[in-house]
């Protein structure tokens, strides 16, 4: 049987404003489902284990309107797996097929530097044995470390992920420590992006990224079809 795993933060403060974050209920729940949906064994995951916070905006207006965030919150087996997840360094790469980074403004401070280290450790060892590596969103912050024959693993390759304008747009720009459009150019990556909030996913070789919240589903699906 086919084993994904969907990653996410353990992290649950927004810098220092004194605000809450988490992961971002749809690039959870949208995995989740394509993956279970294709009868694959989906193992949750977060960087330090057990219930990861929830970004609360997530989970209100038309963030939480989806088909896969109302079959989650009434589903106990997400709920289930959402509040027992593997912590990310108890993952082994010669047991998946495939791993998915989850978004969320909390990404930015554990998927990166030494909280995120046995993330990218898991990252390189997908990539290099010709694994499925998927990241939506803030998630492909878990890709910046990574390193293959010594170069960023990112350099010279198609991407998408939340761009600088969406960022702006929910006023993160100045409290994010990281930037992930620029932080892509840094890295010498093939950036692209469509309109805000339209969904968008890239695919390079085994390597997906989707831009936003709204492509969640989309890069799942890219995945899938990797996967075939």
């Amino acid at each position: 049987m086919t084993k994904v795993a969907v990653v996410t933060t353990s992290h649950s403060d927004l810098g220092d404003t004194g605000k809450k974050t988490g992961l971002w209920f749809e690039e959870l729940a949208a995995p989740y489902y394509v993956f279970k949906d294709k009868g694959y064994d989906v193992v949750v995951a977060s960087i330090k284990g057990g219930d990861p916070p929830v970004d609360a905006g997530s989970l209100s207006g038309d963030f939480v309107k989806p088909e896969c965030c109302q079959r989650a919150l009434k589903d106990e087996a997400f709920d289930k797996d959402k509040k027992e997840t593997v912590a990310v360094d108890q993952l082994k790469e010669s047991e998946l097929d495939a791993i998915y980074l989850a978004g969320g403004h909390g990404v930015c401070w554990d998927f990166v530097g030494s909280e995120g280290k046995a993330l990218v450790t898991l990252v390189e060892q997908m990539y290099t044995s010709g694994k499925v590596v998927g990241a939506v969103c803030h998630g492909v912050a878990g890709l910046f470390d990574a390193k293959v024959n010594g170069e960023a693993l990112l350099k010279g390759k198609k991407v998408a992920g939340f761009s600088d304008t969406e960022e702006a747009a929910v006023a993160c720009t100045d409290i994010v420590p990281v930037l992930v459009e620029t932080k892509y150019k840094e890295l010498g990556a093939i950036y692209e992006k469509v309109p805000d909030w339209h969904p968008h996913a890239v695919v390079d070789g085994k390597l997906v990224t989707g831009q936003n919240p709204q492509s969640s589903t989309a890069a799942a699906e890219k995945m899938v079809e990797l996967l075939a």
